[in-house]
């Protein structure tokens, strides 16, 4: 008996299409987020941008730190993303958002913008996405 009369050709290769269907159902769900997701300019600051689950909200959250921090005070000293962004990947999260976030509750650095309580480490990276919102970095 030969392969040839074994196997039948049909059963073969239907179920060589459903494997083929499956890896592509599979693929795309893997990397949907990336093929479908938002595009946003290249930026130097995307190592940290790009942990952000919304950067539009970030940038309105930036916004209205900037906003708060102009009504409260004559002289508003200019924000660098630079320095803002080394701290952060240089600080207590080393980069993580998550991480510096959770060491800023832990020890108590808060920021309140417009009633909302958040970590200094989120606002930092809130207003880095309200700078790039206007610029292409």
């Amino acid at each position: 008996m030969s392969w040839k009369t074994s196997i039948a050709r049909r059963p073969l290769l239907a179920s060589l299409a459903g494997l083929l269907g499956v890896a592509a159902a599979g693929g795309l769900v893997y990397e949907g987020g990336h093929v479908f997701g938002r595009r946003y300019p290249r930026t130097k600051f995307d190592d940290l941008l790009d942990q952000l689950g919304d950067r539009e909200s970030a940038a309105r959250l930036g916004r209205a730190a900037i906003a708060q921090m102009e009504s409260h005070t004559d002289v508003v000293p200019r924000f660098d993303v630079k320095v803002v962004a080394r701290e952060l990947r240089d600080g207590p999260g080393k980069g993580s958002v998550a991480r510096a976030a959770e060491a800023d509750i832990a020890q108590a650095r808060l920021l309140e913008v417009q009633g909302w309580v958040l970590p200094r480490s989120l606002v930092a990276v809130a207003l880095i996405a309200a700078e790039m919102s206007g610029t292409n970095g």
